[in-house]
């Protein structure tokens, strides 16, 4: 005798790939929201419904979190770094890749520019290894070689109109940027390197 029992489909487990991803959405939007020393572990964990043990299996602690939103990043801006130390980019073609760079990651940069904590964090655990090598590698590009120090000086301008501008026009623009702006960005930037 056979029996007609339907069987009930167990519940598919969350994928940990998308649950990693939604902490770090997550832990971002708060970070941004609350600041860094601000948020804590319950925060985070409440927000995604689920216990603090169930978030610590995914990440050890909150500088884990923040470490996991800096890697990508990091890395992109490392590898412009040195592809720009190899020769391989014009000053424009610098710039240009910069905003992009920054663009893509607004709320995180936003975030590390704006928020003592974080930076005090990022310096503490040198997330970008010799930032300072990274940044003089850019700044040996836009200044141009055997640069004065008022070639350096606008390089170091044009870095920053770069930065904080295309942060300061995402913000304003809900988190995009227009062709236009964009456009005007790099203009401003080598204006400024032009010294213009």
């Amino acid at each position: 005798m056979q029996r007609n029992a339907t069987r009930t489909a167990s519940p598919a487990l969350p994928d940990p790939q998308s649950t990693r991803q939604r902490i770090l959405d997550i832990a971002l939007g708060l970070f941004a929201r609350l600041g860094y020393a601000g948020t804590s572990v319950a925060d985070i964990a409440g927000e995604l419904g689920t216990s603090k043990a169930a978030l610590y299996y995914h990440f050890k602690s909150k500088v884990e979190i923040l470490d996991a939103l800096l890697a990508e990043p990091t890395e992109r801006y490392a590898q412009l770094a040195d592809r720009a130390a190899g020769g391989g980019l014009t000053g424009e073609q610098l710039l240009d890749e910069l905003i992009d760079s920054i663009a893509g990651s607004r709320v995180l940069m936003g975030v590390v520019a704006n928020d003592p904590s974080v930076i005090r964090v990022v310096m503490e655990r040198a997330t970008c290894p010799n930032p300072q090598e990274k940044l003089d590698a850019i700044i040996a590009v836009l200044a141009g070689p055997d640069p004065d120090p008022v070639a350096r000086i606008r390089a170091h301008a044009a870095f920053a109109v770069t930065k904080d501008t295309t942060l300061s026009q995402m913000s304003a623009g809900n988190g995009l940027l227009s062709a236009a702006d964009r456009a005007e960005i790099l203009a401003a930037a080598n204006r400024a390197l032009a010294g213009a």
